[in-house]
C-alpha cells in the first residue's frame, strides 16, 4: 500500500499548529530520566530529585511554561549544573522539540558532554524513540550534530564565530561560561553571537547559563547572577527550625579528630553532617532581588552536597591544604576552593586596588622629561579604530631588576588607514626627549601592536622601513608585535616570524618581522602594581614610578584586567581577561614597552653596563652645549613639545 502524500503532509501541518503539550521538566525527569552506568556516574539508575531537592526549582524554571527567559546557575562543581542541563535538553526534545545549541568553552568539553548525551539517549526510552540512531555513514548523529524529530541539537565551542552563526535555535545551553573567551577575534562576544541565534523565537526562546565563578569583576556568571533575582537555598536547622543559608564561615572543624559540624546561624545549634538530608528536604529557594524581570538566577555551594558526596570534613581538609599554600605565597589552591567549592568569586589583592589609591603613589616629576633614574627609553604603541596611542617609559636599574618611569603618554586621533596619524607617530618617535640632566635621549625601541587584523598591514608598512634606523647618532628599532595566544609564555615568546613574501611565495629575510609577546608581561605588571601598594619604600624601588601629571583614566586602564586560573592540556595556567566594560590600552602599552626593554637585554645589564649607559647621557649633552664645530657636526635636537594632555574618548 502506497502512503498518501497529502495525508502525511496534512498530519504534519496539523501537528505543527498544535501548541506544545504541558511540560514541567522536573516531572519529566523523575518519570523518564536515567543516568547510565556507562557514563561512569557514582549513582547510576533512575534520576531521583530527592537526592538533590534543590534541583527541582531550577528544572521548573527551565520548563517552557515558566515565564523566565534566562536561567542562571552559579554553583559548585559537580553539584547541580550539567545534569540539570541534560535533563532539560532531553525533556524539550521529547515534548517541545526545536533546535538546540549547547555551547562549551573547549572541544574536549564539547566532546565529553556530547558523548554523555549519547549514552543517555540509549537508555531513556522517549529520547531513544526520537533521536536519530548513531550509525556509520549517517551524518544525522555525529559528535557535534544530532537530529531528532522536530529539530537538531548542536554541540559547539566558543572558539570560532563560524560555529555560532550556522542556524537559529529556540533553546540555548551555555556551560562553564566563565571559561569562554570574552571576544572572538574580529567577531565580538560569543554570548552575544549565540543569543542572536534565538532572536527569531522571541519570548518562546529559553537560555540556560551555568558555571563556577572566577575572578571578581571578571566573572561572566556573576554578572548574569546579579542581573537576576539572586535565589539562595534556605534550609531549616534540625534543632530550632530556623531557616538559613549554609555559609562557609559557620562550618566548624577539628582536624585532629577528623570531625566537622555546622553552627546554626540563629542559635548556634550544633548540626551534624548526618542531619543534612532532612535539612535539604525542607529547603526552599528565596529570591533576594527583583532582577531584570526575565532572569531567574541561583547560587549554591558544595556545603549542600548530599550525604555520600563531598562531606563537610572533606571541604575542611581542602581548605586547610589551600590555606597552607596561601601562606607560602601561592593563592592558586585557595582560588580553586573559592570558585569550585564555595561558588564565590576570588578576590586577590590586585582586585582590591582602586585606581584612586594607585594614583596616590604618583611622584613629583612632570611628564615630558626623563626623570633622574631613567636612562634608556622604550615605547609601546596601540592601534585603535579612531586613534593611535603611544606611551614612553624610561628604564633604569633597581635593587630587584628593571625600574620603569612614565615619561609621556599621547593620543593621536585619526583613521589608522590614512597616512596622517602614522606620520605624527613617526615624528614622536624621532623626537629626542630631554633628560633632567639637560641631555637628550632618543627612544631606542618602539613596539607597535599589530592588533586583531584590522590594521595589521598598516602596522607592517610602518615598521618595515624603520626596523633599524639611525637618528642623531643613536639607533632606533621599530618592531611589529602581537600577544601570544599560548598561556605560560615568557616575555619574548619565541623567534620572530617573517611576514613579507616575494612573488615566488618565499619569505623575504629583510622584510618586516612579527614578534610575539608572552603573558609573562601580564604577571610582571600585576606584581609591580601590588608591590607599589605594599607601601614599603624598599619594595617600591623595584616597582613602577608614575608621574603626578597622569590622570585617573591612566590608572583605571592599568587595573583593567584580572587573572583567571584554568586548565590547559592537563595543567593549571593563568589567563588574563578584561574586567567588564573596562578599557585596557594603558596596561597593554606598558607590556609592549617592557617587551622592548627585555629585547634590548636591559634586564641582564650589570651595574658596570648601567654606569656606561649613564655616562652616554653626559656625552650626549656635549652635542647640545659644546663648541660650534661639534654642534655643526651633530645637529642640535629640537626641544620636544610639551604634552597637550591626556584624553580617553568615550
Amino acid at each position: 500500500m502506497r502512503p498518501d502524500g497529502f495525508r502525511v503532509y496534512a498530519n504534519a501541518f496539523q501537528s505543527g499548529l498544535m501548541p506544545d503539550p504541558p511540560l514541567m521538566v522536573d516531572e519529566w525527569s523523575e518519570k523518564h530520566m536515567v543516568i547510565p552506568a556507562e557514563a561512569g556516574a557514582a549513582e547510576p539508575g533512575p534520576y531521583r530529585i530527592a537526592r538533590t531537592p534543590f534541583a527541582r526549582d531550577v528544572l521548573r524554571a527551565l520548563s517552557p511554561e515558566h515565564p523566565a527567559k534566562k536561567v542562571v546557575v552559579m554553583g559548585a562543581s559537580q553539584l547541580l549544573k550539567t545534569q540539570v542541563g541534560l535533563n532539560w535538553v532531553s525533556a524539550i526534545i521529547c515534548n517541545a522539540p526545536a533546535n538546540v545549541i549547547v555551547l562549551l568553552p573547549t572541544d574536549k568539553l564539547a566532546k565529553r558532554i556530547s558523548s554523555r548525551f549519547d549514552k543517555i539517549a540509549q537508555v531513556v526510552a522517549p529520547l531513544r524513540a526520537t533521536v536519530a540512531a548513531k550509525r556509520s555513514r549517517d551524518n544525522r548523529n555525529t559528535l557535534d550534530t544530532k537530529e531528532f524529530n522536530g529539530g537538531t541539537i548542536w554541540f559547539l565551542t566558543g572558539r570560532s564565530a563560524g560555529n555560532l552563526s550556522e542556524a537559529s535555535a529556540r533553546y540555548i545551553y551555555v556551560d562553564e561560561i566563565d571559561r569562554l573567551l570574552r571576544e572572538i577575534q574580529g567577531e565580538g562576544d560569543p554570548i552575544g553571537l549565540v543569543e542572536k541565534r534565538a532572536s527569531t523565537y522571541g519570548k518562546k526562546a529559553k537560555f540556560y547559563y551555568t558555571s563556577s565563578p572566577t575572578e571578581e569583576d571578571a566573572s561572566r556568571i556573576m554578572e548574569l547572577f546579579l542581573s537576576g533575582d539572586q535565589r539562595r537555598y534556605f534550609v531549616p536547622c534540625p534543632h530550632c527550625g530556623e531557616k538559613q543559608t549554609l555559609e562557609w564561615e559557620n562550618l566548624q572543624y577539628d582536624p585532629a579528630k577528623g570531625d566537622a559540624w555546622y553552627a546554626c546561624s540563629a542559635n548556634g545549634c550544633m548540626i551534624r553532617h548526618g542531619e543534612k538530608t532532612k535539612m535539604l528536604e525542607g529547603g526552599e529557594w528565596r529570591a533576594s532581588e527583583k532582577g531584570d524581570g526575565e532572569t531567574t538566577s541561583y547560587t549554591i555551594s558544595a556545603l549542600y552536597a548530599p550525604i555520600g558526596w563531598t562531606s563537610w570534613m572533606d571541604l575542611s581538609r581542602e581548605f586547610i591544604d589551600a590555606e597552607i599554600e596561601l601562606k607560602k605565597g601561592d593563592p592558586e589552591k585557595m582560588q580553586v576552593f573559592y570558585n569550585t567549592r564555595l561558588a564565590r568569586v576570588w578576590s586577590p589583592a590586585s582586585v582590591h586596588i582602586k585606581p584612586e589609591d594607585l594614583m596616590e603613589t604618583a611622584e613629583a616629576f612632570p611628564l615630558g622629561i626623563i626623570p633622574e633614574g631613567g636612562i634608556i627609553l622604550t615605547a609601546g604603541v596601540d592601534v585603535q579604530g579612531n586613534r593611535i596611542e603611544v606611551d614612553i617609559y624610561a628604564w633604569g636599574p633597581g635593587p630587584c631588576g628593571l625600574e620603569p618611569w612614565t615619561v609621556n603618554t599621547q593620543v593621536i586621533y585619526g583613521n589608522p588607514t590614512l597616512d596622517e596619524p602614522w606620520a605624527e607617530l613617526d615624528t614622536i618617535l624621532k623626537t629626542p626627549i630631554r633628560h633632567v640632566s639637560g641631555s637628550f635621549q632618543l627612544i631606542t625601541v618602539a613596539c607597535v601592536d599589530s592588533g586583531d587584523g584590522n590594521y595589521t598591514q598598516e602596522v607592517y608598512e610602518f615598521c618595515r622601513m624603520r626596523r633599524r634606523r639611525w637618528i642623531n647618532g643613536q639607533t632606533q628599532h621599530v618592531m611589529a608585535i602581537k600577544g601570544s595566544s599560548k598561556p605560560g609564555r615568557p616575555i619574548i615568546a619565541g623567534q620572530p616570524s617573517a611576514q613579507d613574501v616575494n612573488f615566488r611565495g618565499k619569505y623575504i629575510p629583510a622584510g618586516v618581522k612579527l614578534w610575539s609577546v608572552g603573558d609573562a608581561t601580564q604577571k610582571w605588571v600585576s606584581n609591580r602594581i601590588e608591590t607599589i601598594m605594599a607601601r614599603d619604600e624598599k619594595m617600591r624601588r623595584q616597582a613602577i614610578h608614575f608621574s603626578k601629571d597622569l590622570p585617573i583614566e591612566f590608572y583605571q586602564q592599568l587595573l583593567g584586567e584580572a587573572k583567571q586560573i584554568v586548565r590547559h592540556r592537563g595543567r593549571k595556567v593563568t589567563r588574563w581577561i578584561a574586567r567588564s566594560g573596562q578599557p585596557i590600552e594603558r596596561r597593554d602599552i606598558l607590556r609592549y614597552a617592557l617587551f622592548g626593554a627585555v629585547f634590548l637585554g636591559l634586564d641582564r645589564f650589570t651595574d658596570e653596563r648601567w654606569e656606561r649607559e649613564r655616562g652616554k647621557l653626559a656625552q650626549a649633552d656635549l652635542f647640545v652645549t659644546g663648541s660650534s664645530e661639534t654642534a655643526r657636526a651633530k645637529p642640535t635636537p629640537q626641544e620636544p613639545k610639551q604634552p597637550s594632555g591626556y584624553y580617553v574618548p568615550s
